[in-house]
């Protein structure tokens, strides 16, 4: 699609982008919707999207978010209004409310965004959100990363097509699409001032107290031979065919190799260590650490290392990390639970149907209110009295006697406002116990 080095300066054509857009694959949505900031990369991608829209008979929604962090937001909020106003497009703008945070402002705010577009797509069930992320962003998060010093994960750079990073089991959340990410921020600018279009200028793009604004600056004036956005891209986009790689040989090792009860424990078969790669055994079990731990993100690569060490060593007796319990079980086999004393959920349920968990089980409870918190020892006895044969079905269900407590403790239970207790199906199921008061909760993994 490239037309050589000039192709930089020249706008993006109707032609390229539907190109483009072909290769995404989004079927036929009555409508999409895509992420205005007002900046020229949005402005620009809002207006191609909103043309290709329209040949395809699909309706194009605007959603901006007004963080509230400068002083001119809301009046930047209602220009972009204005200006889709005059275009026929429907906009909405969304309101970041409550306490901003003073550190870590970047990455607070576009969670924030995240979190405001993707509830108001799931709520009028749109599952295509388009972002204008460009060939440069690109660069610049690869560059941040490897400063960073993260892996093949990290610098594989932004998806084309990925899940919204912030999901919640009330909603279907839409999926982002980056239709942009190979094409130079030159062109887009072209694209607006061709058609004599406005944008709105973040005086924060000026701010060297940001490290994306150091990182732009060091590509835009060096050079160094491949130094700059393209070469950088270019690099992002193999790596990510690496990762993608990477990802399905641990998927099929978590196949082989775990069994994961439904009572939230994993049972890992310790012949791993000697038949898979190293980089494997570590995404291996990197990913039994974030479906047992509940964690969203992984550990650290120093932390991962040293547990897969130990993990090497006939001596290992046992590691917390990562919110997990691990430990040897019997047969060559090692053990990952949930570790009870980081879950500190207590939730008073009042009219919500489903809920996650402890980020592992998708509660749903319907029609009642109380609290659903962690089982405790006080709630075990109470079921012991009413139910004296529990300990006897607890003790054959679960093969090994460390377990057997432990586990419980890392489940929930449901105090109703009456202060009956009421426990999860797969504990009355896994105990044969249909007699118990039961609700649903399952892995979401």
């Amino acid at each position: 699609m490239r037309l050589g080095q000039e192709a930089d300066y020249l706008p993006l054509t109707f032609e390229e982008f539907n190109e483009i857009m072909c290769g995404l694959n989004i079927g036929a949505p009555s409508k999409v919707a895509i992420g205005v900031s007002g900046g020229s990369d949005s402005m620009a991608l809002s207006f191609l999207l909103n043309d290709w829209c329209k040949a395809a008979d699909i309706e194009l929604v605007a959603l901006t978010v007004d963080h509230g962090l400068r002083e001119t937001s809301t009046k930047e909020a209602s220009q972009v209004a204005k200006w889709f106003l005059d275009e026929n497009i429907e906009h909405h703008t969304l309101t970041w409310r409550g306490h901003k945070p003073e550190s870590n402002i970047q990455n607070a705010a576009r969670n924030a965004r995240y979190e405001l577009m993707g509830r108001w797509c799931a709520t009028n069930d749109i599952a295509h959100l388009f972002l204008a992320h460009h060939q440069d962003d690109q660069a610049e998060t690869f560059l941040i990363r490897l400063f960073r010093g993260s892996g093949v994960d990290g610098l594989s750079g932004m998806g084309r097509i990925v899940p919204l990073p912030l999901q919640d089991t009330r909603f279907d959340m839409p999926h982002l699409y980056r239709p942009l990410l190979n094409i130079p921020k030159k062109r887009l600018t072209e694209n607006l001032k061709l058609k004599d279009r406005g944008w709105i200028e973040d005086p924060s793009n000026q701010n060297t107290n940001f490290a994306r604004v150091n990182v732009r600056n060091l590509i835009n004036t060096s050079t160094i031979d491949g130094l700059n956005s393209q070469r950088i891209s270019l690099t992002a986009e193999r790596l990510n065919r690496v990762r993608g790689f990477l990802e399905d040989a641990t998927g099929g090792a978590d196949s082989l190799y775990v069994v994961y009860h439904k009572l939230g424990y994993a049972v890992l078969d310790a012949g791993f260590l000697e038949k898979l790669h190293e980089e494997i055994s570590l995404r291996l079990l990197s990913l039994i650490l974030k479906k047992i731990g509940g964690g969203t993100y992984a550990p650290r690569y120093r932390k991962l290392i040293s547990f897969y060490e130990k993990l090497n060593n006939k001596d290992f007796h046992g590691q917390t990390i990562s919110g997990c319990n691990v430990f040897p079980g019997s047969q060559n086999q090692i053990i990952f639970v949930r570790e009870e004393g980081n879950i500190e959920e207590d939730i008073v349920i009042t009219d919500t149907e489903q809920y996650l968990w402890d980020n592992r089980l998708i509660v749903n409870l319907s029609g009642v209110s109380g609290t659903l918190k962690r089982i405790t020892d006080n709630d075990l006895a109470e079921i012991k009295v009413k139910y004296p044969e529990f300990k006897n079905k607890l003790k054959a269900a679960i093969e090994y006697p460390n377990l057997r407590n432990r586990i419980l403790y890392t489940l929930p239970c449901f105090i109703r406002v009456d202060q009956k207790i009421i426990f999860p199906e797969i504990i009355a199921d896994e105990l044969d116990m249909p007699e118990l008061d039961k609700f649903s909760a399952v892995f979401k993994n």
